[in-house]
């Protein structure tokens, strides 16, 4: 059973390498792509910044998070839906990967 600390280790890590992943020219945030930057989703669906601000995961908090930490693909989807947040890892879809249907599934 995993502890309540690798749980938060794996959701961190993983959405830190969500973020890590996608385009940079269209965040919002300045920082990203630079490293060492946290983000834990919250109960709302919505995301604060480990750290504040100006926060940055040290080193004892890196090899945490890497210990238990899955990347995501480059394509990945994250979608926040009701409240939630939500990982489409890019993967092959009637023949099409997940970036290919960008149009298709967008208004």
């Amino acid at each position: 059973m995993a502890t309540i600390g690798s749980k938060f280790a794996f959701l961190c890590a993983g959405f830190v390498l969500a973020i890590a992943t996608t385009t940079f020219g269209q965040s919002y945030d300045p920082d990203i792509g630079t490293g060492n930057i946290g983000y834990m989703v919250q109960p709302d669906g919505s995301t604060t910044r480990l750290g504040g601000k100006a926060g940055r995961v040290n080193e004892v908090g890196h090899k945490m998070i890497m210990s238990q930490a899955q990347e995501l693909s480059p394509g990945s989807i994250l979608y926040r839906h009701n409240n939630k947040l939500h990982v489409f890892r890019n993967q092959m879809v009637e023949g099409k990967m997940a970036p290919d249907w960008e149009q298709t599934w967008t208004q």
